[in-house]
């Protein structure tokens, strides 16, 4: 599945905090997504880039 921006998805297969996509090609790379931890908002939540490729969409079981 493709990930596009919006998504909800965890940062690695069996994940357990749900992050959304706020940009893909962060910081002009094609292979990064900057994302953003989802709730209520506390200190530690900002948005950050991380590999694509490592990316699971949250509707899917973490298994």
């Amino acid at each position: 599945m493709e990930i596009k921006q919006g998504d909800r998805v965890y940062l690695v297969a069996g994940g357990v905090h749900v992050f959304e996509v706020l940009e893909i090609g962060a910081a002009g790379d094609p292979d990064q997504a900057l994302v953003q931890a989802v709730g209520e908002e506390r200190p530690g939540i900002y948005p950050f880039a991380t590999p694509i490729r490592y990316l699971v969409p949250a509707t899917e079981a973490a298994s």
